[in-house]
């Protein structure tokens, strides 16, 4: 009797340490962080038209395109840009194609803080001051204690960055044909255009 009880107690502890190490075993097998964030270059089953893996190299390489020409490059001054957004010519209306713009502006700031300066429109400031402090009347001095930019000191943006966004579907594919476009707000002249394509297959 007495060997049947510690034979039971043995089971019971092999038991134990068996289920631990199952525990242990199953916690090391269970998905890890990468399963739930996949690289930025994987493509996932079921996504459709461009990818995050477009976004990075479109923006990579067309900023560095931007920083080269003359207007910027030969500047000795910093050069005063706002973005006025992407129109989405595709037939996904549907994406946040802004995202696209917001990276470029990410990018040239972080690397070319000394050669270029980003502002925003004149309404969507005028709106930020209202919201953060209140009416942008009285005099210039009263405005300046309160932190308020006076209205006569506002950089004055001289070039417009914008994109527009194209495709061409098909039963099977689908071309995509991204531009930027950097524009003289003086002149209207379109001083730089860069463009980014590619081609996807339509996964229905």
């Amino acid at each position: 009797m007495r060997k049947q009880v510690i034979q039971s107690k043995c089971w019971k502890i092999g038991t134990g340490a068996a289920l631990a190490a199952c525990l242990l075993l199953s916690g090391c097998a269970q998905p890890g962080y990468s399963t739930y964030r996949p690289s930025i270059s994987s493509f996932q089953p079921g996504d459709q038209g461009l990818q995050s893996r477009d976004l990075v190299d479109m923006t990579n390489r067309l900023a560095a395109d931007l920083l080269k020409i003359p207007e910027i490059a030969q500047n000795p001054n910093k050069v005063i840009i706002v973005m006025t957004g992407i129109d989405n010519k595709t037939s996904q209306p549907w994406q946040n194609d802004q995202i696209y713009l917001a990276r470029m502006r990410a990018l040239l700031n972080q690397y070319a803080r000394d050669r270029l300066a980003f502002v925003i429109g004149p309404q969507q400031l005028q709106q930020l001051q209202q919201q953060e402090l209140g009416s942008t009347g009285g005099d210039p001095f009263e405005q300046s204690s309160r932190g308020q930019v006076p209205q006569n000191t506002r950089m004055i943006p001289q070039y417009a960055l914008k994109g527009v966004f194209y495709d061409l579907p098909n039963s099977a594919t689908t071309y995509y044909l991204c531009t930027f476009q950097l524009v003289n707000l003086q002149t209207g002249e379109l001083v730089w255009e860069g463009h980014y394509e590619t081609r996807t297959l339509n996964l229905y």
